[in-house]
This record gives structure tokens, sequence and C-alpha cells, in this order.
């Protein structure tokens, strides 16, 4: 319940211009690789790209595993790519044609202490595609997509949290009945269904939806306060 409420008191975000998040039932379900062919598929629209890794696993996510930092120091660290050549995921989006890619690590629950400082980041952003599914507990998106497998019965907990909010479903593997753990909810009807295995090419009436419901609206900010916290 109390996540629930949480979920309802989001706030439009900060920005210049339009947010969308890319988010995931897992690792490896192929959230990155949606970002790129997104950017790839509409060239034009100069994206700010970020990754969001909501956790550290080891070490400290501002000097790395040999600092010796307690819990409520070096909480986060953002980072703006240079490379178009490297291996991190922030350089695939400016390989795919980004303007701007931003990695921003946290320690455990501290996201929203790197928000302002991201907002800072990316103030004249045109267009911005985040990957995170952490994200949605504190920013509203014009438009949200879940990556899901049915074949994979790992749904980890934020997938969870933020599966009813999503605008639309995109399946890497066919969906059929009961493929999908306990306690998810993927909606039989009503919200769209793209499916997109990884590796293929994005689907013509998936660029068609994304052209419709984002980049062809204006953005709603004036509607709305200014408010970066939920």
């Amino acid at each position: 319940m109390q996540q629930r409420a949480k979920m309802r008191r989001r706030a439009r975000p900060p920005l210049p211009g339009r947010l969308m998040v890319v988010g995931g039932q897992c690792r490896k379900v192929g959230k990155t690789a949606l970002v790129v062919d997104l950017i790839k598929a509409f060239p034009k629209y100069r994206w700010t790209a970020i990754k969001i890794t909501p956790y550290v696993e080891f070490g400290c996510p501002v000097k790395g595993v040999r600092c010796r930092c307690g819990p409520r120091e070096h909480t986060f660290a953002i980072r703006i790519e240079k490379s178009r050549r490297g291996t991190t995921d922030t350089s695939r989006f400016l390989a795919a044609g980004a303007q701007k890619a931003v990695w921003v690590q946290t320690k455990s629950g501290r996201l929203k202490e790197a928000l302002a400082p991201l907002v800072s980041a990316i103030e004249e952003a045109e267009n911005v595609i985040l990957e995170s599914n952490t994200i949605l507990s504190y920013w509203q998106a014009d438009l949200f997509l879940l990556v899901v497998d049915p074949q994979n019965t790992d749904f980890k907990s934020s997938a969870r949290k933020v599966q009813r909010v999503a605008d639309a479903f995109v399946f890497r593997s066919p969906y059929v009945r009961g493929g999908h753990p306990m306690g998810t909810s993927i909606p039989k009807s009503g919200r769209p269904k793209f499916f997109h295995p990884l590796g293929t090419a994005l689907p013509a009436n998936m660029q068609a939806f994304v052209r419709e419901r984002f980049l062809q609206i204006g953005h709603p900010k004036a509607r709305q306060p200014r408010r970066i916290f939920s």
C-alpha cells in the first residue's frame, strides 16, 4: 500500500524536454539494447541517454572497491561518457547516436540524493531516454516501456513495483499463458505489447507507437509544478 501511494506522488521531472524510461524484468533482458535501438531508429531527436545503477555491488561509487567510506559517504557518482568506442553501456549509447550519455551509480537507497545533480548535468536535454526501473519511484515518465522475457522466471522486485504503470511491454520471447512467475501481472489486453527478440530490427508498429505517444507530443511541463522529488 505504501509503495502504491509513493507511485501516485511521483513528480514530473524538471527537464526542458521529454522523458522516456526503459525498464526491465531482470538483468540481461535487453534494456540497454532497446535504448540503443530506439536511439538508432530516431537519430534526429538529439537524445540524452542515461543509465542508472541504483546500487553498487562492490565498494564505493566514487572511488571504487578500495575506498573505506561509510554508508552515508560517497553515496552516488555521475559520470559523463566521453568515448564512442568503449565497452560500457553509456559508450554504446554514444555510438548509437546519442548527443550525450550519463551513468549514475548510487549506493543502495540513495538515488534520491543524485537527482538534483543529475538534473543540473542534463539541464539542456531535449529528449531524454533513461534506463532504470527505480527512477519511476520519483519521476513520472512521458513514456515507460518495460522489457520482459516470458521464458525467464526471474522477475525482480523493482520490476514488479512498476509493471502496472508501464505504457507498453516489449517481449523478448513469445508470451504464453503461465509464462510469468507468481506475483506478476502482465495484462492480456489493453496496453500494447511488442514482440522484439534481441538482435532483430525494431518493429515498425513499435516505431509508430513511440512516434505517436512520445515524439509527436508537446511536453506538458507547463501544466505541472517543477518539483524534483516526490
